[in-house]
């Protein structure tokens, strides 16, 4: 079973993703409110996949990156933004995060997102 860390303030959209990666990709989800949270969960959950929003209280999803980036045991990162300038994902794709997806477009490109990272996912040593 995969491990999913969900990083994101808004309640609702969690809930929604959660049920999807629960129903459609055998996942076991673990949700945080903001990059503090996520911090914790890191550690203590060891995801295979981080989907994280930017725009958070307390810590920020670019905050987050930054703390992560050192770390030893790489994880998948997927950043869930409204945000779409150029110079904006530039930045956040060279923070070394797996896939970018705005939010206004969630429905119709996470599914099949989803499915070609988990493929890749299985193509590595680590097992779920």
């Amino acid at each position: 079973m995969k491990r999913v860390l969900l990083i994101d303030d808004d309640k609702s959209f969690r809930t929604l993703l959660k049920r999807l990666l629960e129903k459609k990709f055998d996942s076991k989800v673990f949700e945080a409110d903001d990059g503090t949270g996520g911090l914790i969960s890191l550690e203590k959950d060891n995801p295979h996949i981080v989907f994280l929003d930017i725009d958070m209280p307390n810590m920020n999803g670019l905050q987050f990156l930054e703390k992560i980036q050192n770390r030893i045991c790489p994880v998948a990162i997927v950043v869930m933004t409204n945000h779409d300038e150029k110079e904006y994902v530039e930045k956040i794709i060279q923070m070394g995060v797996e896939d970018y997806l705005l939010k206004t477009k969630f429905v119709t490109q996470l599914y099949e997102r989803i499915e070609i990272l988990l493929k890749k996912i299985k193509r590595t040593t680590r097992k779920f």
